[in-house]
């Protein structure tokens, strides 16, 4: 099967036979090897320490018990599509394939993600959640919270 290219704004996904063999961020560039493992190939300073950062972040997250489910990774994703100067990811396998490649090692499934983007609605930090009450939107809004945190004191 012939590969397709998708660019999205500044990043693009390069797919061959339904598998992500290439994922551009931000001039920085990603290549999947034949084990399915991301390494990164090219990319600026910039773009490296980001990805560095957001994998601490991350990691700062799940030490401090503010991931509490898979699923929260929806609202780190969220929070970096809603902060300027951060990758933006169109589809849960782009962010989960820009998260392994920044060495995250817990990782959710693309299911786990599309389940919890259509349960909201506004721009961070003002979301408004269809699924859960006060006390569960409020844990939501604070993980994208800590994780901007987390990533600019890092």
């Amino acid at each position: 099967m012939a590969g397709n290219k998708v660019y999205v704004q500044g990043s693009y996904i390069d797919v061959h036979d339904n598998k992500v063999v290439n994922l551009c961020i931000d001039k920085g560039e990603v290549h999947v090897d034949e084990t399915n493992d991301c390494i990164r190939e090219t990319g600026d300073d910039n773009t490296a320490a980001t990805d560095v950062r957001v994998g601490m972040a991350v990691q700062g997250l799940w030490d401090e018990g503010v991931l509490k489910y898979l699923y929260d990774y929806t609202w780190v994703m969220e929070v970096m599509n809603h902060t300027n100067d951060m990758p933006y990811f169109n589809t849960p396998a782009s962010f989960i394939a820009y998260l392994k490649a920044a060495d995250v090692e817990r990782l959710p499934s693309e299911d786990s993600i599309n389940k919890k983007q259509n349960t909201f609605t506004g721009r961070f930090p003002d979301w408004t959640f269809v699924d859960c009450d006060t006390t569960e939107a409020k844990r939501r809004i604070n993980v994208g919270k800590r994780f901007l945190n987390i990533f600019k004191a890092t």
